[in-house]
């Protein structure tokens, strides 16, 4: 045999190692673009669940916002704990049931959306009440009469969240209203 033609023409033997490392890539490749994608998919409905969520938070605090815009939603009419509802209040079962409202005359601003809304305002306080000091009114011709407004936005059958919140009010009333003047 010639060495020349040996140095310059290998033998035709194919082993397959190209192919076996193709393979082996190929393979990983695929396996971290699978768990890329799964975790991309993962990170977005976290990213549904979290808009949902803020959402259904500010529909709630739009809610009692829609009540405090409205002075006749805090009446001093009954004492102690008389709660007024939404009309829509305890109707499906959300809020607990309709047995909890002295009435149903809790107005809401027109054109305020109220589907998957409940409100309710219940009396904290008696009427009597003087005014806390930080508000600088005298007990004198101001009297003060606490109250506690609850919003339940409840969407969860549309996937849209669910937040029940509730905030404080205080109401001064003048003395002379009150014939004390």
């Amino acid at each position: 045999m010639n060495p020349m033609t040996w140095c310059c023409n290998p033998p035709n033997v194919q082993r397959g190692v190209a192919l076996a490392i193709a393979l082996v890539a190929l393979v990983g490749v695929t396996v971290i673009s699978i768990a890329s994608l799964k975790t991309g998919l993962l990170e977005l409905l976290m990213a549904g669940n979290e808009e949902s969520r803020m959402n259904a938070f500010h529909q709630a605090a739009n809610g009692l916002d829609a009540v405090a815009a409205i002075p006749e939603n805090f009446s001093l009419v009954g004492g102690v704990g008389y709660t007024t509802c939404t009309a829509n209040y305890g109707l499906d079962g959300r809020s607990g049931n309709r047995g909890d409202c002295n009435a149903f005359n809790v107005t809401l601003p027109a054109g305020f959306d109220d589907a998957d809304m409940e409100m309710a305002v219940s009396r904290i306080d008696p009427q009597d009440a003087c005014p806390p000091a930080g508000m600088k009114s005298s007990c004198e011709y101001f009297s003060a009469s606490s109250f506690s407004v609850r919003s339940n936005y409840d969407a969860t059958q549309d996937k849209a969240g669910r937040s029940v919140q509730t905030q404080g009010y205080m109401v001064l009333v003048p003395r002379i209203e009150q014939g004390r003047m």
